[in-house]
């Protein structure tokens, strides 16, 4: 029986709107910011992946993967499909030993290279690699562009980070001599009270231990 109450199953209108529709595939040879963003995380993913395998495996290739590895290896195999699978191809599955899953997270970084070579170009005027993207100019961050070619909102975050680490170290610095100053007024003999006041003025966090 069904329940009883006054509001409609829907919003008004809600059945005659038309679905949202999907972003457009780009045109052969491009791709577009998201997919490249996705690619480059997922690329990054794997080869961590891989090193791990191959190290843990060196020594017992034969060792059956554990299960944690496993779900964690079919996962980001599960994410290359839209780069590497053909329409129709199962899920995949992650090998039983370490030599094969190597081998297949092998396989899987091979077509991850394959596709991003099949949309990307090498820019002479930056000497690095980018993206053929249908938004314009992207250049392909993990292997490192030069500051030239990155886009403005990459610059501005790149300044402000060097603009804190130059904060951080000046910072430290400062408190280096601070401290360097108060060692050397105490081997000179001061009295105790006022080193300890120079001390709770130049590390006030520590106020509360007196």
């Amino acid at each position: 029986m069904p329940p009883h109450t006054t509001q409609p199953p829907f919003a008004p209108g809600a059945q005659t709107q038309p679905a949202g529709q999907a972003e457009p595939a780009p045109p052969p040879g491009k791709t577009t910011r998201a997919m490249a963003e996705r690619h480059e995380a997922l690329f990054l993913a794997l080869t961590a992946l891989h090193k791990d395998v191959l190290a843990l495996g060196s020594k017992r290739p034969g060792a059956p993967v554990p299960q944690g590895l496993r779900i964690a290896a079919e996962g980001l195999l599960s994410d290359c499909a839209p780069f590497a699978r053909g329409k129709g191809e199962r899920l995949p599955v992650a090998a039983e030993d370490m030599a094969g899953l190597a081998v297949q997270l092998g396989r899987a970084l091979a077509q991850l290279e394959t596709w991003e070579s099949q949309r990307s170009y090498v820019d002479a005027r930056y000497n690095c690699r980018m993206w053929r993207a249908t938004s314009g100019q992207q250049p392909i961050m993990r292997l490192k562009p030069p500051l030239a070619a990155l886009p403005k909102e990459h610059l501005y975050i790149a300044d402000l980070r060097e603009k804190l680490v130059r904060r951080i170290e000046n910072k430290a610095t400062a408190d280096f001599e601070r401290g360097f100053q108060a060692g050397r007024a105490a081997r000179q003999g001061k009295p105790l009270a006022e080193i300890e006041e120079e001390f709770k003025e130049t590390y006030p966090r520590l106020r509360l231990l007196y």
